[in-house]
């Protein structure tokens, strides 16, 4: 490995190329209040950013200390402030008087940010890119909260703060990709290539993400075509023979117009075992004008599994329709339009005794305005979603004879109206910006209709059994916080806490397993909705020009605790044959606490982190497969040409149950990445080399057997791999 390493720094020999990180934040001279819209440039380049609807602005650049930063704004007098150094600006800005049309100066908030505040995790591809990652999976690996399940064929689920998979509502450019069949949402079916941010909200009311969030959010937004570039990168696998990825794709810009498209193919070998296949496609459009913007997406995603033995195949397929309007319409501000649609296939052939054809679907219509009454700023929000499935499954004994096909017709139509207020307290203290008391409450009105049909193929008869059901139900919820942002001359920080409750009902799959399941009647007589009641504390510092002999240059600090209490739990029993039946556990509740710790050094060259949640389990039952603790630590070395990462995770025990394997606990386990990676711009391309090793401290699990791995809890996908990934851009 070392050997290899060496080869790559003597084939590259590339210049040093500084990087310099500035951020800081604009506010008006007269009240501190944050500062939209304002223009940060390098003097005499077009280097640098706009500031966001929270005065905030970042960005990076290769010039050298000092330089003369361009501050503008059109209600404002412009400003050159000189910068010697790496460090946060405070840039207080003096309103300007001006004569003329009035002008609106308006910023677009993301959804995660409109909501009441609750603890959220922002991951940046373009970092995420830097440290070897290939997936969703692998891209979330540093967020202590986060628990990734992996299955055997590739399929990808996420549990946040001891959830389960089924509590979690994952959204791709605004619509939900949960599918209605297991009501979990499988992130392989994303093209990391594909994305801009990722967004985790971890707690489990949201008011305008939906009832079915009861676990979290996970928020996935995608590339906008806002620049003319064009890339191509292909991973070789160095563990597996059959471990590539090929993926490239284009932008162009023309005026107000902009269009791209990408093209991803992943395949994955697993111990000899299986070899899945990926199939990303990725067309996108966007047109800016005076009033806002207007984005559409399409998405057609399909991935195959197969055995060795090609026994066991499998054809998965996903297509998604994303449209969206941002901005004004009729001179009235805030508007967002958005029309979504999902389309989701599953052909499957399990040792032939059962086959499946499976169809999965959901349309969705949302429209949302911002307005302000007095102090009081307010997000209201109408939609309306259905969702559908339909599935054909065809049972056969050991001489390939049918013997039961069973047939449904499912679907839930649900409105819903949401309202999100803040009312927002000027402070006179010059160290608390601002103070926000904040209520979400959203509204549900869902019809399920359940229609299904079961042939029997027996002497020679074909006995029919018909079931069909309809149901309405209002399911509501709420959330009150308080929000306290401040600053001194050394210090950031935000401080928040919530209470809110939530409700949920059983998703058609569970409504299909439960009703058909040989249960015993004594303990499972009713699967109904279920209730939680959250409250959630949260404290975010960040420390700046700290005076110690260590070269530290900025430190930030989050604490946090949550307390998630569930009435009537729906959770999951494993059988031995069929999956798992669901049930109403009456009471639950996940109790947990959080810490991190990011220190800059070296002038923002080099960072370390730790970050650590701690669970507290009412019944491992109902949440099986949950680590009593995950912790993560991590150190990057950026010197711009070159870029190290180093991550290393530990997990407490935890409780299993598998069917035909049995139960148990796993005994505390860690594991490590590494990646190293080299960059040079030449001429106007953009070349990166990126070697990886995933789970250096797996490489004994290799030779494990199937049953071997599942009780230690190792997969394929977590097993030891060395990667190599090449990039070019421009």
């Amino acid at each position: 490995m070392f050997k290899f390493i060496s080869i790559l720094f003597i084939s590259f020999s590339w210049t040093i190329a500084q990087v310099h990180e500035i951020s800081g934040k604009t506010v008006d001279q007269k009240d501190g209040s944050p500062i939209a819209g304002v223009n940060v440039i390098i003097t005499g380049s077009d280097e640098g950013a706009a500031s966001d609807i929270e005065g905030n602005f970042t960005f990076s650049t290769k010039q050298q200390f000092p330089f003369t930063l361009f501050i503008s704004h059109i209600g404002y007098d412009p400003l050159t402030v000189t910068v010697k150094s790496d460090s946060f600006l405070l840039i207080k800005l003096i309103a300007a008087i001006i004569v003329g049309q009035e002008i609106d100066v308006m910023g677009v908030r993301r959804k995660v940010e409109l909501d009441v505040a609750s603890a959220v995790d922002r991951i940046d591809i373009k970092a995420i890119e830097l440290q070897g990652a290939r997936d969703i999976g692998s891209a979330l690996r540093r967020v202590s909260s986060l628990q990734l399940t992996y299955a055997n064929s590739g399929k990808q689920t996420i549990s946040i703060r001891g959830s389960n998979a089924t509590d979690v509502a994952v959204f791709l450019d605004g619509v939900r990709i949960n599918d209605s069949n297991t009501g979990v949402a499988d992130l392989s079916f994303i093209d990391l290539n594909s994305i801009e941010q990722i967004q985790v909200v971890k707690g489990g009311a949201s008011s305008l993400f939906g009832s079915d969030a009861i676990g979290g959010v996970v928020n996935i937004e995608s590339r906008k075509a806002v620049n003319n570039s064009i890339y191509f990168m292909e991973g070789l696998g160095q563990t597996y023979a059959d471990d590539m990825d090929l993926s490239y794709g284009a932008t162009g810009v023309f005026g107000p117009v902009g269009i791209g498209g990408r093209f991803t193919g992943k395949k994955r070998a697993f111990g000899g075992r299986t070899v899945t296949t990926s199939i990303f496609n990725n067309a996108f459009a966007g047109l800016s004008f005076s009033p806002g913007r207007f984005d559409i997406s399409w998405y057609d995603l399909s991935k195959t599994l197969e055995f060795e033995s090609g026994s066991v195949t499998s054809d998965d397929g996903l297509e998604v329709v994303s449209g969206k309007y941002s901005g004004s319409i009729l001179n009235t501000h805030d508007w967002t339009f958005m029309v979504g649609q999902r389309a989701w296939q599953l052909d499957q052939n399990y040792f032939t005794s059962v086959k499946e054809l499976l169809d999965d679907g959901s349309l969705m219509l949302q429209a949302s305005k911002g307005f302000s009454i007095r102090e009081i700023k307010n997000t209201i929000q109408i939609e309306s979603e259905e969702q559908f499935f339909n599935g054909d499954r065809k049972y056969f004994n050991v001489d390939e004879i049918a013997i039961e096909r069973h047939v449904a017709d499912m679907s839930r139509k649900t409105n819903a109206f949401a309202l999100v207020s803040r009312w927002a307290i000027v402070s006179d203290s010059p160290i608390i910006d601002h103070i926000n008391w904040e209520f979400g409450y959203r509204f549900n009105n869902i019809k399920t209709t359940l229609n299904e049909t079961y042939n029997y193929y027996t002497m020679g008869n074909l006995p029919v059994e018909t079931i069909k059901s309809e149901f309405s139900a209002l399911v509501t919820s709420k959330r009150l916080g308080v929000h306290v942002d401040g600053q001194t001359n050394k210090l950031r920080y935000s401080l928040f806490v919530n209470q809110g409750n939530n409700s949920r009902l059983p998703t058609l799959s569970d409504r299909f397993r439960f009703a058909h399941a040989v249960f015993d009647s004594a303990m499972d007589t009713v699967l109904t909705r279920e209730y939680l009641s959250t409250t959630e504390l949260n404290m975010d510092m960040t420390f700046m020009d700290i005076q110690t002999e260590l070269p530290i240059s900025e430190m930030n600090l989050i604490l946090g605790v949550f307390i998630n209490d569930f009435t009537n739990k729906i959770a999951y029993r494993p059988v031995e044959k069929g999956p798992p039946i669901p049930f109403n556990d009456m009471t639950a509740d996940i109790r947990g606490f959080e810490a991190a710790l990011k220190m800059a050094m070296f002038d923002g060259k080099f960072s370390v982190s730790s970050a650590g949640t701690w669970l507290s389990i009412s019944n491992i039952l109902v949440f099986p497969n949950k680590p009593e603790y995950r912790f993560v630590s991590t150190a990057e070395l950026n010197l711009g040409w070159l870029t190290m990462s180093y991550d290393h995770v530990n997990e407490g025990e935890q409780y299993y149950y598998i069917a035909g394997f049995g139960d148990g606990v796993r005994k505390p386990r860690e594991n490590a990445n590494l990646n190293i990676t080299l960059q040079k711009k030449i001429w106007k391309v953009n070349c990166s080399l990126s070697y990886t090793l995933r789970n250096m401290m797996s490489k004994e699990e290799l030779d494990m057997t199937l049953e071997e791995s599942i009780r230690e809890g190792f997969n394929y996908f977590e097993r030891y791999r060395e990667i190599i990934t090449f990039k070019i851009s421009l």
